[in-house]
């Protein structure tokens, strides 16, 4: 028959070390035998194992001589050659089964310690590396990689035997299926050091390639470092699902285009009141000069007052070129201040010659008010017979609310 089609990797079924590790202080590691549970996973492998062979296929099972891995083998047997639900392609006697000391679990030692002695040794395992590390009393992977490695060539020149079946069946344990797979495929310590174990009754097969005769893996074995990044990326707090608002700059081509893009950026103090600064240069040049633009209807100088600069304020270009039209408004305001109440110049209810029309003679024109002697620079608060307010603008205190001038 010649080299096979397809090999196949089972580690054994769960045992009762799986289910509690003190076993072993008690019973020999090659006894431990499967639990009920892990009767229920080797039959099942085997009727998976049914469902990937063709009807004409033929079958070499080698198998680790401890317990757990022999009923294993013979739980998948069971279910192999069930007629249950239907007859099956592949009687009993047609099965070759062999043991197989090479492929046993790395040896642990004789009777294991008790778990705080376990505890230190694994911790001192893990700080020293998986591979070299040698078991007191037992042996590292590296022991178990050389009969594995002796193994691999009895297994290679038996292909070479006209009888050999066409699936090859392989019942071992966990790190035995890493140490084989890392001789068959010459991984790195450091590889072997990142996988994972496989699960019970995992199928780990290697099929062969019609184009180069090699063997090719097709499981994605799983590695501890691969955990450690699935693990970060699900602590990482999720992007928000709100989108991002783009802005359309005026391109034909959308937002997207490079041309038309507007990159925001953020202005500095110094950039943000560039445009002031020009503004505020502007007016101090006009108010050095202390002429302002005159019409023909009347003209006013405006005194430039450091109070602008106390307060850390400056007056705008286009407010410099308002002045002139305030200034014709000021002689119209200052007539209406002295008018009355309806013009708003007398503080009390006095009758004002705006307003009144139960006068029946010539009335002597009213004395100018205060404001608007304030407004033109003549209020004295030491001979004017009118009283002066606290300031032009009415602010008068609660005191002197009702008095008259």
């Amino acid at each position: 028959m010649g080299k096979p089609r397809m090999i196949i990797l089972i580690r054994h079924a769960q045992s009762e070390g799986n289910k509690n590790r003190e076993i072993h202080q008690t019973v020999p590691d090659h006894r431990v035998k499967l639990t009920p549970e892990g009767w229920k996973q080797a039959e099942a492998a085997g009727l998976k194992l049914r469902s990937l062979l063709r009807p004409d296929d033929t079958l070499h099972f080698f198998t680790s001589p401890y317990r757990r891995t022999r009923e294993t083998t013979e739980g998948i047997l069971n279910a192999l050659t069930s007629s249950n639900p239907a007859p099956s392609p592949f009687p009993r006697h047609t099965i070759k089964v062999y043991e197989e000391p090479r492929l046993r679990e790395q040896d642990f030692g004789n009777f294991q310690p008790g778990s705080s002695e376990m505890a230190r040794m694994w911790s001192e395992r893990a700080e020293y590396g998986h591979f070299f590390y040698r078991i007191p009393n037992g042996e590292s992977a590296a022991d178990a990689y050389d009969r594995v490695s002796g193994f691999n060539d009895t297994l290679w020149r038996s292909f070479g035997e006209d009888d050999f079946a066409s699936v090859c069946v392989l019942v071992t344990h966990g790190l035995m299926t890493r140490v084989f797979l890392m001789k068959w495929y010459h991984f790195s310590v450091e590889y072997f050091e990142d996988l994972r174990n496989v699960d019970h009754c995992e199928f780990v097969v290697m099929k062969r390639s019609r184009e180069n005769q090699k063997y090719i893996l097709q499981n994605e074995l799983r590695t501890w470092s691969a955990m450690r990044r699935e693990r970060e990326e699900e602590q990482k707090e999720p992007e928000s699902p709100i989108p991002v608002r783009k802005r359309w700059v005026g391109s034909l081509d959308g937002c997207e285009n490079e041309i038309g893009r507007r990159q925001a950026r953020r202005q500095n103090t110094v950039e943000m009141f560039a445009d002031d600064a020009l503004d505020v240069e502007r007016v101090k040049d006009v108010n050095a000069k202390g002429e302002v633009e005159k019409k023909s209807r009347g003209t006013m100088a405006i005194a430039q007052s450091s109070n602008h600069q106390d307060t850390g304020y400056a007056r705008s270009e286009a407010a410099q070129r308002s002045l002139p039209s305030r200034a014709k408004q000021l002689p119209r305001r200052l007539e209406i201040a002295e008018e009355g109440r309806d013009g708003g110049g007398s503080r009390s209810g006095a009758p004002s010659r705006a307003g009144s029309e139960a006068s029946d003679g010539p009335t002597k024109p009213p004395a100018p008010s205060s404001m608007a002697m304030a407004l033109q620079g003549q209020l004295n608060r030491d001979t004017s017979p009118y009283r002066a307010r606290a300031n032009t603008l009415g602010d008068q205190s609660e005191d002197d609310e009702g008095e008259t001038p």
